[in-house]
Order: C-alpha cells, then sequence, then structure tokens
C-alpha cells in the first residue's frame, strides 16, 4: 500500500481495475507489469524525490507521480521506462515546490543506508557532507544526486534534466568544485 493506494485492485469510474495487470493504457511494451515495477523502484525514486523537493514535499510529489506513471503505463518506450518515470517524479516535485510559500534552496537529504563494510567516512564528517551539500543550489544538488546517488550517465541526466550534456558536466564540476572547498579538500 502506498499512501492510501492498495497495489493490487483500485477502485475507478468503470469499476474495480486490477493494477497487477497493468492500467488500462497498457500496451505494447508490457514486458514488466506496473506492481513489479513500483516494487522494484519506489524506494529509490522516493529517494530522487526527497533529494529534489525535500521530505516535506516528497510524498505528495511520489504519490502524485506514481498515479501518473499508472495510468499512463505502457506508453513509455520499454528501454526507457526508468527514465521515464523519474522525469515524472521530477516534474511532480517541481510542481509541488511552485509557489510563494515554498523554499527550494535548501532541503533535508534522505539518509542513504548503505553496507556496513562501505562505511568508512566517521558520523561527524557524513553530517558535514550532508549539510555542505544541502547547501548546494537546486540544480547542482539535483544533478550531483542523479550522478553520484542514482548512478545515472551523464546521456541519462541530460534526458531527465532536458539540458545539454555539456551543463550536466558543467553542473558536476561546479558542484564537486563548492564540496570541495567547503570540505577543506
Amino acid at each position: 500500500m502506498y499512501q492510501g493506494v492498495e497495489l493490487g485492485r483500485e477502485q475507478g469510474a468503470q469499476g474495480d481495475v486490477d493494477v497487477a495487470a497493468g492500467s488500462p493504457a497498457e500496451g505494447a511494451g508490457g514486458a514488466v507489469s506496473f506492481e513489479e515495477f513500483y516494487r522494484t523502484r519506489a524506494g529509490g525514486l522516493q529517494r530522487y524525490a526527497r533529494a529534489v523537493a525535500g521530505p516535506e514535499l516528497a510524498d505528495d510529489a511520489c504519490q502524485e507521480a506514481w498515479l501518473r506513471i499508472w495510468r499512463s503505463w505502457g506508453t513509455a518506450d520499454g528501454d526507457r521506462v526508468d527514465a521515464w518515470a523519474r522525469q515524472i517524479v521530477r516534474n511532480c516535485c517541481i510542481s509541488g515546490r511552485r509557489g510563494p510559500e515554498r523554499n527550494a534552496s535548501i532541503v533535508e537529504l534522505p539518509v542513504l543506508e548503505a553496507d556496513p563494510e562501505d562505511v568508512i567516512v566517521s558520523r561527524a564528517e557524513a553530517e558535514l557532507l550532508a549539510r555542505c551539500i544541502q547547501r548546494l543550489p537546486a540544480p547542482l544538488r539535483e544533478t550531483l544526486w542523479l550522478r553520484e546517488v542514482m548512478g545515472q550517465s551523464y546521456a541519462e541526466i541530460a534526458t531527465t534534466l532536458q539540458i545539454p550534456i555539456g551543463t550536466v558536466m558543467s553542473r558536476l564540476h561546479s558542484a564537486r568544485r563548492k564540496l570541495a572547498r567547503r570540505l577543506g579538500r
């Protein structure tokens, strides 16, 4: 169950709809069911939403995004479903940030779970790094997140953010340089 939407069955205008079988829009490229896609991608997309929009908006943005994804399931190119879903989440995050009361300059980053053997940085250093990343401008923070956390290629980031690859490279360089300067490295 995700924010009140039970996977499996949903009451719609045309009666019950079997979500596991895909949305009414499912057609070509439906190799993976919506339920399987949700099960394997929800956590990563939620963390991405928290990085883009902040924890206070991420849940609402993700709920709206998953509804849009389900309604359009099967319409995306089967090889690009991940990028398509990330773009929908991003658009929902940006829509949620709009308004006079929204401040997108500083957001709380999610706590990432890592394997114990991968944790070599002390808690104090990790907190310092998180504060420095939070202070990055939103475009630099988002680009850095997509590259370093989501593991996207420069081309995938360019597609997701709808910017040229050169801009991706410039943002990553700038973000890394600012972080290094703030961390004294």
